[in-house]
């Protein structure tokens, strides 16, 4: 039979501290690091993205986001979740105070966001060496980890979680940034044609990719040595 002592559980809860303590010492850095300090920049940030950045009217600055908002200050950080994950963030927020209101929730606060990110981000990350792993995979026994580029977008768009070719076009030009530092990137996204697009990648993407890259020159992580 098993034994259950509460109190040994309430006792180990308290030492972690209370509020948001527990959630800061998940924190590279700590409440003071760099990674606090960008989180809570990137909050704000997201305020003024909802108020449209290109304005010049006066700003409203508030201790709430819009729930839309949380998927981007996530990938900011460098975490970067299926969209799978971004609706079970979403919906965990959402319907947080349904039981005791019958409302549900569209915006979130600071507070709320960290321990958001802390109970859902990977704990070590995004191992490189699964990119390789990945490409290796696709390309078959003969590819030596080099896929073709036409059969590498289909693959993104048709393979796991479905994304159009408009949304590839787009994601595609904001990491490659075929835009440069415009702030109506997605306007222009808009006023572009799918074979403009589709030229427009066979002109920055080689005809054969491989593992280093893809996540060099289309992810932009800085090289590192790949070990399992």
């Amino acid at each position: 039979m098993w034994e259950v002592k509460p109190e040994v559980l309430h006792a180990t809860a308290a030492l972690g501290g209370a509020g948001l303590t527990p959630f800061y010492q998940l924190l590279e850095g700590g409440e003071d690091g760099p990674l606090a300090k960008e989180m809570e920049e990137y909050f704000y940030y997201s305020q003024m993205r909802s108020q449209s950045v290109a304005t010049t009217d006066h700003r409203k600055v508030g201790q709430h986001v819009l729930l839309e908002e949380v998927p981007n200050i996530m990938r900011a950080l460098g975490f970067y979740p299926t969209e799978l994950q971004v609706q079970d963030m979403i919906n965990e927020v959402k319907f947080s105070q349904y039981v005791e209101t019958g409302k549900t929730v569209s915006e979130i606060d600071l507070e709320t966001l960290i321990k958001l990110y802390c109970n859902h981000r990977p704990v070590f990350g995004l191992p490189l060496f699964k990119v390789y792993d990945a490409f290796e995979t696709l390309a078959g026994a003969d590819g030596e980890g080099r896929i073709d580029r036409g059969l590498l977008l289909s693959l993104l768009q048709n393979k796991g979680e479905h994304i159009s070719e408009p949304e590839l076009a787009e994601y595609l030009a904001s990491l490659l940034e075929l835009y440069g530092g415009a702030t109506n990137k997605e306007d222009k996204m808009a006023a572009v044609s799918p074979a403009e697009a589709a030229s427009t990648l066979e002109r920055v993407l080689p005809e054969v990719i491989d593992a280093d890259m893809f996540t060099g020159h289309v992810l932009g992580f800085m090289p590192a040595t790949v070990t399992e």
